[in-house]
């Protein structure tokens, strides 16, 4: 449990008995503008921040209205799973991924590689979509489709090629139920996982461990990194897109 999460217990605590909901909302505000931050890496062009903080706020006046606490769970998880889960849905609604989304994506990929060639550099999304005979915001959204596809499952999912979920980024923390067998393919997958961060371009593994482990926003990070942030969405996008090509290939390490 996070500094944020831990404070906005303690307030639901304070408050509960009052029930003044006014006073739960202020107290989680700053867990809520976190989430919002986080999930900001998969925004389209039509979102900011601020509306994520809205449907945040939402999600925890439904959190508040539906709470049970004879169900045996803590308001504060309760609360942030109906926090970030109304987010998610907000980017949904105004970004719907459209059957044809991973052949659009694979178009960008190819469209970005050729440039990166002849241009010998990075492009921009503007060149992109001039290559594709796009706009920059339908290359945005692709990326930012693509990017929610691997954060909406504790943030921290690899997908495979259809979409399906495969290693985790997070590290695998071991838990007392686990069997010794389970323990060691744990270890397994953390070792291929290291193994593939290791092989990324030194940019993109930094703007991996700026978001997952500095947990950083992407407005922080570009602001780090001297980039705009579609162009860490980018960066995110291709990183993840790299992690699962390299965990895909056998004997990555022969």
């Amino acid at each position: 449990m996070t500094m944020l999460e831990r404070n906005a217990k303690k307030a639901y605590k304070e408050q509960e008995h009052e029930g003044n909901r006014d006073e739960i909302i202020t107290n989680y505000l700053p867990l809520i503008k976190k989430l919002a931050g986080k999930l900001s890496i998969a925004l389209p062009p039509s979102l900011d921040e601020e509306d994520l903080v809205g449907s945040g706020i939402i999600g925890l006046i439904e959190a508040w209205d539906r709470f049970e606490s004879s169900r045996g769970v803590q308001f504060s998880t309760y609360a942030t799973w109906r926090i970030k889960g109304a987010m998610i849905d907000e980017i949904r609604k105004s970004s719907p991924a459209s059957r044809s989304f991973f052949s659009q994506y694979r178009q960008v990929q190819d469209a970005e590689e050729k440039l990166r060639q002849s241009l010998n550099r990075d492009p921009d999304r503007a060149e992109i979509a001039s290559v594709l005979g796009w706009s920059p915001s339908t290359v945005e959204q692709v990326w930012a489709n693509y990017n929610l596809m691997t954060v909406v499952s504790l943030e921290k999912i690899i997908l495979s090629a259809d979409g399906e979920e495969s290693l985790r980024l997070e590290g695998v923390i071991p838990s007392p139920e686990q069997t010794p067998e389970e323990m060691f393919t744990d270890k397994e997958q953390i070792a291929l996982l290291a193994s593939a961060l290791d092989k990324l371009p030194e940019r993109e593994r930094l703007m991996l461990s700026l978001f997952y482990f500095e947990e950083l926003t992407k407005k922080e990070i570009a602001g780090l990194m001297k980039v705009s942030a579609a162009r860490i969405s980018q960066l995110h996008a291709r990183a993840i897109e790299r992690l699962r090509g390299t965990l895909a290939e056998p004997d990555q390490d022969a």
